[in-house]
């Protein structure tokens, strides 16, 4: 007899501004806070759960990279993959919680130390006075799940347990319309693959807007060539601006950092000298920290793409090599369900999206135009016309939100 199957599926939407999200009817609005007591209790964020938390992701986007060269484009969220399978650990037990702790360099936090950070993490980030960058977590089941695992979710994920419907196409079009509701109607079809034999499906969804602090001026963006991994060029339409903002160079890469309205949010975008492949090796928690540390306030040149990427990943095999190798065929979830004998995980699914453009440059035009016209001559010039590596921070806390390489834009 075949065990049950428990598919954990990871979602995050990331807008850079032309996105234009479907209005939410205020009174339809959810909190993404408990209304009980750990509404008003302050919780602080463990000096070592942004750290795992960086450390499982840069790991995790070198593993799911193409190792025969970097040629096609990835975009995954550690923020998101760490919340997800941190839901998945409150529910596991024995050697399963040990394996998918290690995985996530957690091994030596308390639960409640993990579980207070995760709560500190979607206060903050639903209070960013600007823009958005909510999460969404959920929970269907045809098993029934434990008290304690159902508060859980609830007080530190500000999410909920649904039943799934024994009925596979209508459990299908629930979870789509309650995926579509939490990215604003963009992707609503996260469930379309969900297998007959799954018993139940964890999920989590971010979705980000942000405009620039610094907008780019539509009327300066041109087309010109943009170099693909194969040598081969294609017409793009590159972004360009001259202003002031940190900029670092050594002998591996170029690199700009933009700020957002919310000026504890960056994109920080890493130009390659050499091979992507060569720079993947060390793109990794420790560099990126020391990079980070050297920035110097620099007036750039800037060009760069707009672009659009979409995603769907099986992030699987990656986890499996990151030693999560029990919660695929012998697991323990007696924490999660009342019935937790039997049930694995199936599938780890991660969907992504992200597209940037100039951003609500019409609406600050003036801002634009005044910074090109200011006839300062620049320090640098950076002109990301080839393959190149992004990051999006909380500058806050240093959480890693999105790890991005684009070896082939697309509008």
């Amino acid at each position: 007899m075949k065990g049950k199957l428990l598919t954990v599926m990871l979602l995050f939407m990331l807008c850079g501004g032309g996105c234009k999200p479907v209005e939410e009817p205020a009174s339809s609005a959810r909190s993404p806070f408990p209304s009980d007591s750990a509404k008003t209790k302050a919780y602080n964020i463990h000096k070592g759960f942004i750290e795992a938390e960086r450390r499982f992701g840069t790991e995790l986007f070198q593993n799911m990279s193409d190792k025969d060269g970097l040629t096609d484009n990835l975009l995954i969220s550690p923020y998101s993959l760490q919340q997800v399978l941190m839901m998945t650990a409150n529910g596991a037990e024995g050697e399963t919680l040990k394996e998918i702790k290690a995985a996530l360099y957690v091994s030596g936090l308390h639960d409640s130390a993990i579980n207070e950070s995760s709560f500190a993490l979607v206060k903050r980030f639903g209070s960013l006075p600007k823009g958005d960058l909510l999460t969404a977590n959920a929970v269907w089941s045809k098993l029934e799940a434990k008290p304690d695992f159902k508060q859980t979710i609830k007080q530190f994920f500000s999410g909920s347990v649904f039943k799934m419907d024994d009925n596979i196409q209508t459990a299908k079009n629930l979870i789509n319309q309650w995926m579509a509701h939490q990215t604003k109607g963009h992707i609503d079809d996260i469930a379309d693959h969900l297998s007959t034999e799954a018993v139940s499906l964890l999920v989590n969804a971010v979705y980000f807007q942000e405009k620039w602090a610094l907008p780019f001026d539509q009327n300066v963006t041109a087309e010109e060539q943009f170099f693909l991994p194969d040598g081969s060029a294609k017409k793009l339409l590159m972004m360009k601006q001259t202003a002031r903002f940190a900029y670092l160079e050594n002998e591996l890469f170029q690199a700009v950092k933009l700020p957002y309205e919310d000026q504890q949010l960056s994109f920080t975008l890493f130009l390659p000298k050499k091979t992507p492949a060569s720079f993947m090796s060390l793109f990794t928690n420790q560099h990126i920290k020391a990079w980070d540390s050297a920035f110097q306030p620099k007036t750039v040149k800037l060009s760069m793409p707009r672009f659009t990427l979409k995603g769907q990943y099986n992030v699987k095999r990656a986890l499996y090599e990151m030693g999560m190798k029990s919660v695929f065929s012998a697991a323990d979830f007696s924490r999660m369900f009342t019935e937790g004998s039997g049930v694995s995980i199936d599938d780890v699914n991660h969907h992504t999206f992200i597209k940037v453009d100039e951003s609500g440059t019409e609406a600050a035009a003036a801002s634009s135009v005044e910074i090109v016209e200011s006839a300062i001559a620049p320090d640098v010039t950076l002109t990301a016309n080839r393959p190149f590596f992004f990051v999006i921070t909380d500058e806050q806390t240093t959480s890693l939100l999105f790890l991005g390489f684009v070896a082939n834009p697309n509008e």
